[in-house]
């Protein structure tokens, strides 16, 4: 019987409104804000070919930048291009020199005179104009692309000191490990509140249905009902999120490739289950019984958004279910917050454990009230 319940709620939740939200929000947090990071400060550093090294300067709202010193520095790369034949190209989320043929160097020729006939004092809208042309004419996703090119141009730190940090995270982390970790923090706020449009009303569609006169007066066990049910939905949220990771996994093997650096291939899955999973656990044990309390599927929507607001700040107390740690570091500057972690994740998951409980026993005195009645 459990079996039953257990595909009986997949299907019905596949098959609901509910999921395409979760889908929606997981893909949008992953897109924007994981894969956004990746494309904007990149994973590897790549050396200067030019004298120019414009450095973002830190402010209290953000970065800032001179946008001459940037035009500088593209100015000065493509004569650097023109001169060796090769040009940088976005490939996923690397960045590689590739060779370029005749023609494309000409059109880096004309862009390298126009400029120069102007005297390096062009407009910026000019200076964008000349760019996107040489991005086509070399086959776009190029360094010159209005997509890439400032986070290109302007770099956190000098070179040196970037690749000494990369270097780090390689040995100490095989990248992905620290990556990683930036994947569930993003994944984790976003499920961290989506997860409950479909635990919220779990019991409510059964109402709906007419299922629950059946389901009181039959011989299946609270246990088997609740679990089965809360097994198909804390899974469907995490096959949601490893479908992510599953992702993220590959770009970065595609990275592996083209870079020749080891990385580890699980780190991805085993931040989804150590980091993540806890955090579906509880979402889905919360709105169980605060569903059962209530009689109410929107209840316990209000009462995870209060939760997810406390939690979503980036101090880590031992009280908030959602892990947050938005660095790239090595191991070695992530190991003084590990066991802190370690210890939240195992209160939620026993909490989720006595959550889930307290739902079977809810249920299964709303199931005697209406037997005896």
């Amino acid at each position: 019987m459990f079996g039953k319940i257990f595909s009986k709620e997949l299907k019905q939740q596949f098959r609901s409104f509910t999921i395409v939200i979760l889908i929606v929000s997981a893909f949008l947090f992953y897109y924007t804000q994981f894969i956004g990071d990746l494309k904007q400060w990149w994973i590897k550093p790549i050396p200067l070919r030019t004298d120019t090294e414009v450095i973002l300067e830190k402010r209290e709202k953000g970065f800032a930048i001179d946008n001459k010193d940037v035009e500088k520095a593209v100015y000065e790369s493509m004569k650097a291009d023109y001169e060796s034949g090769y040009t940088l190209r976005i490939r996923g989320i690397s960045r590689i020199y590739e060779k370029i043929n005749n023609s494309q160097k000409q059109v880096l020729k004309e862009a390298i005179d126009e400029i120069e006939n102007k005297s390096l004092s062009i407009s910026y809208n000019e200076f964008e104009k000349i760019m996107k042309s040489v991005d086509n004419a070399l086959g776009g996703n190029t360094s010159y692309s209005e997509k890439y090119y400032l986070s290109i141009f302007a770099v956190q730190g000098p070179y040196e000191s970037e690749m000494k940090r990369y270097n780090k995270i390689l040995k100490e982390d095989r990248v992905t490990n620290a990556y990683a970790r930036l994947f569930a923090d993003y994944m984790g706020v976003g499920v961290g509140f989506f997860v409950v449009f479909i635990t919220a009303f779990t019991f409510i569609k059964d109402r709906r249905y007419s299922v629950n006169e059946f389901i009181y007066t039959s011989q299946v066990s609270s246990f088997e009902y609740v679990g089965g049910k809360y097994l198909a939905d804390v899974l469907i949220s995490f096959f949601i999120v490893l479908l992510a990771a599953g992702h993220a996994t590959f770009m970065f093997y595609e990275f592996s490739k083209l870079n020749g650096d080891p990385i580890s291939y699980g780190a991805f899955f085993k931040y989804t289950a150590l980091w993540i999973l806890p955090t579906i656990m509880f979402v889905s044990s919360l709105s169980y019984v605060s569903q059962l309390i209530f009689d109410n599927g929107i209840i316990p929507i209000i009462i995870q958004f209060i939760l997810w607001i406390y939690s979503i700040n980036m101090d880590n107390k031992f009280n908030k279910y959602i892990i947050r740690f938005n660095r790239i570091v090595p191991y070695s500057e992530f190991k003084t917050f590990e066991n802190s972690i370690f210890i939240n994740r195992i209160f939620f998951t026993l909490l989720s454990i006595l959550l889930f409980f307290i739902a079977v026993k809810l249920w299964d005195k709303k199931r005697v009230d209406n037997f005896s009645r």
